[in-house]
């Protein structure tokens, strides 16, 4: 499952642009990070929430709660 950007950010304590940076710089394994298909297209950043969890030391059960 997929976490928005800006709910990622407040999760982590900071910017959604502060998210963009450090995955593309390899800081931060959240996810991907998909350059843009043609010039002038925009950087996507799909954050998964499996990853975001190990990030944040978060455990989930399989059901989804925790």
């Amino acid at each position: 499952m997929r976490v928005p950007l800006p709910e990622a950010a407040k999760l982590l304590g900071t910017s959604p642009q502060g998210v963009r940076e450090h995955m593309k710089r390899g800081v931060w394994d959240l996810g991907s990070v998909v350059p843009p298909k043609r010039k002038g297209g925009h950087w996507q950043y799909h954050i998964y929430r499996s990853k975001l969890d190990k990030h944040l030391g978060v455990e989930r059960r399989e059901d989804g709660t925790g």
